[in-house]
């Protein structure tokens, strides 16, 4: 007796289906960050130290320097932080910080579409039903940026960087700017990282205190000459919403 042949089902249909392969699937959040910061890390070494003002000629590395600069003081200023927290491990710190990625993942999407102005009022109103004081959110978002840059977590870091700016922290809004410069956790928008950039730049320059390498004045000088004379283009806004999202961690600190 011959052995029948099996009927093609559904089923083997939808497995060939997903068999097929996704070549930009599977790689987290995009290219790693800490990877970049290593490269511009001996390059910068090569040349004998950092691009200035007046030794600026090639605009891009110089601001892939000042960002891997400002991620190295991000996590050593949120380390501090956490080193008050008690009982509190790393590993229980890199979890209770994952919450931030799905719930601010709208609004970091929003970085990419969106003008600063209106993802800045959205981030607001998130804040404002987040159910936490601007104080508790302000501490366990420098914390929770830390995280992100150290795991290479660029949705934890974005939105970290999004609620510090959102709270009033505009020295923050320096770090969406690099992001939206080098596309790392968001679409590569030079044209829309402008009005971050510009936002960080002017908090340091009427007062406020700056949060990244405090004891180079010059930095300023050196990022607005970068962005606004080596990168035209206008910004262009989308029109997509952004969506409220999930519940954050919060972190007590002692002084």
């Amino acid at each position: 007796m011959m052995a029948s042949t099996p009927e093609p089902s559904e089923q083997g249909t939808t497995s060939g289906m997903s068999a097929l392969p996704n070549l930009m699937g599977g790689g987290g959040d995009g290219p790693s960050l800490a990877s970049h910061c290593n490269q511009v890390s001996l390059v910068t070494s090569s040349n004998g130290g950092f691009v200035t003002a007046a030794s600026l000629t090639d605009a891009r590395f110089a601001l892939n320097e000042q960002f891997c600069l400002a991620r190295t003081y991000a996590i050593s200023a949120g380390e501090a932080a956490a080193a008050n927290l008690s009982g509190v491990s790393n590993a229980q710190l890199e979890e209770q910080c994952g919450a931030i990625g799905p719930a601010m993942r709208d609004y970091v999407s929003a970085v990419s579409l969106e003008s600063r102005d209106k993802v800045i009022d959205e981030v607001r109103d998130f804040v404002r039903d987040s159910g936490q004081s601007p104080a508790q959110l302000s501490g366990t978002a420098k914390i929770c940026l830390s995280v992100g840059y150290r795991t290479d977590n660029m949705g934890v870091a974005l939105g970290s960087a999004l609620l510090l700016a959102g709270l009033g922290e505009d020295a923050y809004s320096e770090l969406i700017g690099h992001h939206l410069n080098e596309g790392f956790g968001t679409t590569r928008r030079p044209d829309l990282a402008k009005a971050w950039y510009e936002a960080g730049i002017n908090a340091v320059e009427r007062g406020g205190e700056p949060v990244f390498a405090p004891g180079s004045p010059e930095r300023t000088d050196l990022i607005r000459k970068a962005v606004f004379t080596a990168q035209p283009g206008a910004a262009k806004q989308g029109s997509e919403s952004v969506k409220p999202a999930a519940t954050l961690p919060t972190f007590s600190t002692t002084d």
